[in-house]
C-alpha cells in the first residue's frame, strides 16, 4: 500500500507549513495500518528524518495504491487497538526491542520492509 502526503498537520490536527517528518507530494510505503483506541486511523511509515518510523494520521494522505500486502495480518491488542501489520511485528516487546536497537528486531523489521516493498 502506498500513500501520497497531501497536507501536514500537527498532533492537534492543526495545519502546518512544514515538517521534518513528511513532505507534501511525496509517496510513502505504508508499513502497517492502525485503528487506535480513540478511533483514529493511522499509517505506520518511514518519515523523512531520523529515526523516521512513526504513526501518522490518515488525513494527511491520499491512497496511491490500495493493494494490501500478503504479509499483513489483522490483530487486536488487549487495549483494543486494531492493526494490519506483518505478524512478526505483533510479538510482545517487538517495538520496544526495535527502538532499543536490538539487532534481531532491526533485522526482522528490515526483512519485513523488503517484503512489503517487493509485494507492491
Amino acid at each position: 500500500m502506498k500513500v501520497r502526503c497531501t497536507k501536514l498537520i500537527d498532533v492537534e490536527g492543526k495545519s502546518q507549513v512544514s515538517s521534518s517528518w513528511l513532505t507534501v507530494g511525496k509517496i510513502y510505503q505504508v508499513l502497517s495500518i492502525v485503528l487506535d483506541v480513540h478511533g483514529s486511523w493511522l499509517f505506520r511509515l518511514m518519515g523523512d528524518s531520523s529515526p523516521g518510523l512513526g504513526l501518522f494520521p490518515k488525513e494527511q494522505f491520499e491512497i496511491v495504491s490500495a493493494k494490501i500486502p500478503g504479509s499483513w495480518v489483522p490483530t487486536w491488542s488487549e487495549n483494543g487497538v486494531f492493526e494490519l501489520t506483518p505478524e512478526v511485528w505483533t510479538k510482545v516487546g517487538f517495538w520496544e526491542r526495535y527502538f532499543e536497537h536490538d539487532d534481531e528486531a532491526i533485522r526482522q523489521f528490515n526483512l519485513e520492509v523488503e517484503k512489503l516493498v517487493a509485494d507492491v
